[in-house]
């Protein structure tokens, strides 16, 4: 790689960590590029370089969101025997990396942008490749025998939804206590969905 694109590469990732932490503060529509250039010490024409407007960089960072996070799981959940022993584990790699303020502002990105615009579609194509690694798991605990035998792709969504209803509880706890209610809540829903008695 050329020293320029080097230094170009270098220059796009620091944008895009200046404006997640902004995102996250802020809200989408609470971020402008301006707050994003005076963060990250730039013009406007290194950002507009490297993004079309605000919505293509909300869209890459949230890209790039979606898929550091599933790798890093799938090291640690290579650590992990059993589908149950993983989703037990993902409760708290979930609880350990939520970015409430951040998945907030993805919700509000949608809104301004509309469900159904071509963005808006771009988006949802990337959290339903997420949803598609997360049904795999799930597939993967229904032939072993763990899970039963439910739809993997409703399993998937249910399982995720209730993480995610959830995650709200940050608003009264701390992060060790919500590491507590998720391992509770990840029991109860084995419960329900163990092909055996025991979890």
């Amino acid at each position: 790689m050329s020293k320029r694109r080097l230094e170009g590469e270098q220059t796009k990732k620091h944008i895009i960590n200046k404006a997640k932490i902004l995102f996250a503060q802020k809200g989408y529509a609470g971020t402008s590029i301006e707050d994003i250039c005076a963060a990250a010490e730039c013009s406007k024409g290194s950002i507009y370089y490297h993004f079309k407007n605000k919505e293509e960089l909300f869209l890459y960072l949230a890209e790039q969101t979606f898929k550091e996070s599933w790798e890093q799981w799938e090291k640690i959940s290579s650590q992990c025997e059993s589908v149950t022993e993983k989703l037990y584990g993902f409760d708290d790699y979930f609880v350990s990396t939520l970015q409430r303020p951040l998945n907030k502002a993805g919700e509000e990105f949608i809104s301004r942008v509309g469900a159904d615009s071509e963005i808006g579609q771009k988006f949802f194509a990337i959290m339903n490749n997420f949803m598609k690694d997360f049904e795999k798991l799930v597939s993967k605990g229904i032939s072993k025998g763990e899970f039963k035998k439910e739809d993997p792709k409703e399993l998937a969504f249910i399982i995720l939804s209730f993480y995610s209803g959830l995650s709200d509880s940050y608003l009264f706890m701390d992060k060790e206590a919500m590491k507590r209610l998720f391992q509770k809540g990840t029991t109860l829903l084995l419960q329900g969905i163990s092909n055996s008695k025991e979890t």
